[in-house]
């Protein structure tokens, strides 16, 4: 490809040059719900982690750029080994999947040997290698439902998911003392005094917050059944990452929609930009590669959770 001098591009110019590589190189591009409008109007698909791995099964294209995180990108490169899969930004990561290591979850099963692994899906494969099933936060319920009540149950890595699972099934977890820093900062206080600010108003909250927030939303989902909720509804508070308030403003200008927070932002997520993204797609650099071994176990655990779609 000719040299580019990507400073001087406009973003129409950036939107024309995505849509010919797209074509040239037979590319699908994923972009997660938390990313910034401009990079999502360049994707042929927006979504959360679940919808983003659904999808990439079925796409037929020879690479896949996904605009996100290195562990959602892991994730389509096992369920699409022989696709080439490429990141966004080469330092997108996530600092819940990194609080934890694979030792530190051979050294739980160790301690309980006969419990089930369930994995939320925002975690290294390695860590997927390690687990029964994956879940992620739109089927996390159903899937500890479906284990045996005699079963113990180790839940890795968020310990705010695995607090919300553990009470809508009335059932103890063991967990990792694990969180996403973004959802952990909100505080029961904040939530009653937007709910007080805002009465009319439906409180929305991903279960990634801590346990007492949740039980004070009318609706703890995920980022995509958030999407759901404000297509029938016209007054909501968006308690999740401020990148999804964003796009739903976007959509709907007409509705009445505030952040729980403006503080809740999500650094690696910001990292890719439309100017980063098209780049990225250009040049190829970021492409994920996952041992097979690892792949191999971890897929396992992912077709598990599949099941539940």
């Amino acid at each position: 490809m000719e040299s580019i001098d990507w400073n001087s591009l406009s973003n129409d110019d950036l939107y024309s040059i995505a849509e010919n590589l797209k074509k040239e190189k037979n590319c699908f591009i994923l972009a997660h719900n938390y990313q910034f409008v401009e990079v999502q109007k360049i994707a042929d698909y927006v979504g959360d982690s679940l919808q983003m791995a659904k999808v990439a099964t079925k796409t037929d294209a020879k690479m896949i750029l996904l605009c996100g995180i290195k562990i959602m990108a892991e994730t389509v490169k096992i369920l699409n080994p022989d696709k080439k899969v490429v990141m966004s930004h080469f330092d997108a990561d996530c600092p819940l999947a990194n609080m934890k290591s694979p030792d530190d979850l051979r050294a739980l099963r160790k301690k309980y040997p006969d419990a089930e692994v369930v994995c939320y899906v925002n975690s290294p494969a390695a860590l997927k290698a390690e687990s029964t099933i994956t879940c992620t936060s739109a089927n996390a319920v159903k899937v500890v439902s479906s284990i045996s009540k005699d079963k113990q149950i180790i839940f890795v890595p968020d310990q705010n998911i695995g607090a919300w699972v553990a009470y809508k099934n009335n059932r103890e977890l063991i967990m990792f003392d694990s969180y996403c820093y973004v959802h952990e900062q909100i505080t029961l206080k904040e939530a009653r005094m937007m709910k007080e600010e805002y009465p009319d108003y439906s409180l929305i909250v991903h279960p990634e917050c801590a346990l007492d927030v949740c039980k004070e939303a009318d609706l703890v989902c995920s980022t995509s059944q958030m999407i759901d909720f404000v297509k029938d509804n016209d007054r909501v508070i968006i308690g999740t990452e401020i990148g999804l308030y964003y796009q739903l403003k976007y959509r709907y200008p007409e509705k009445h929609l505030v952040p729980l927070s403006p503080k809740m932002v999500c650094d690696d997520m910001k990292k890719t930009d439309l100017r980063g993204a098209v780049r990225a797609l250009a040049e190829e650099k970021y492409e994920i590669i996952v041992t097979e071994s690892i792949k191999q176990k971890a897929r396992k655990s992912l077709d598990r959770m599949l099941f539940f779609i």
